[in-house]
């Protein structure tokens, strides 16, 4: 690997042929890295579409303000003409490595799509596994011995997302590890906190109103209905089940104040706190 200010990196250039730029998706550049300490890459925009599969380490991604963390066997994609911002926050404990292709061409975000990524959601997990890292290095492998033929090339980029796609449709028939359902176990663990809507959205990688429309849809509720109805609901059980003051139980709830809970108690159930627990 070469040296740089930030990492050590071997980069390769593609000259698509005729034949790869008549078909709908093809590699423009590859690439792979090890980080120093203080790697950070952005704030910037590509042309193509930027694959970025976490190897080692821990990198935080930023989309527009959004921010993820991702690590070890999850990947992300930079969209064309969107401004990005990603650096590791490992350290070298252990550092960061990654490897990526930037792909171009009018049917790469169809592909990407198959594999689940889309430019409101454009980071997936754990979806690095030996299956996905061996054709991956099959193309690298192509270019580290110059020599791409690129119908093989094509091929292995076809079975990339072949088999991206296939991790993708395995997480879909087992809703636990959805980004929905982490969001929604996410708000459970931490509804007693001071958590917001734009952290959740932070930690899925996606938008808010991305977060609000898909949330809504699945649970019937929007995400802050659902941490208000997780709330309320543990406010009951205390004021019935405990002898904490109500005071004791908006703070506990993760309300500044008794008076915040109270109104919020009070709209929910049509009772106030203190008429509630007789």
């Amino acid at each position: 690997m070469q040296e740089y200010a930030h990492e050590y990196a071997d980069v390769w250039y593609a000259l698509p042929t005729p034949l790869q730029t008549s078909g709908g998706c093809w590699i423009v550049r590859a690439g792979r890295n090890k980080a120093k300490p203080h790697y950070e890459v952005g704030p910037k925009i590509i042309r193509q579409f930027g694959i970025h599969f976490v190897l080692n380490g821990v990198v935080k991604v930023s989309d527009d303000g959004v921010e993820s963390v991702l690590e070890k066997g999850d990947l992300f994609c930079l969209f064309p003409g969107r401004s990005y911002t990603y650096w590791s926050i490992s350290g070298d404990k252990p550092p960061l490595q990654m490897a990526w292709l930037a792909v171009d061409g009018p049917q790469a975000p169809l592909l990407l799509a198959e594999a689940g990524l889309s430019p409101e959601s454009f980071f997936g997990r754990q979806m690095m596994d030996h299956r996905v890292w061996g054709t991956l290095r099959l193309i690298f492998r192509g270019y580290e011995t110059e020599n791409v033929d690129p119908l093989k090339e094509q091929s292995l980029l076809m079975e990339l997302f072949w088999r991206l796609k296939k991790l993708t449709q395995s997480e879909k028939q087992n809703p636990k590890p959805h980004w929905l359902a982490r969001v929604k176990d996410y708000l459970e663990l931490h509804c007693t906190e001071q958590i917001t809507i734009e952290m959740a959205s932070s930690y899925a990688g996606v938008h808010r109103s991305h977060l609000y429309a898909s949330f809504k849809e699945a649970y019937g509720c929007s995400p802050m209905q659902y941490l208000q109805q997780l709330r309320m609901e543990q406010g009951a059980q205390l004021l019935k089940q405990s002898s904490l003051s109500v005071t004791e139980i908006a703070l506990s709830l993760g309300y500044p104040d008794l008076y915040s809970f109270s109104r919020a108690f009070t709209k929910f159930y049509g009772l106030s706190p203190k008429t509630f627990r007789g």
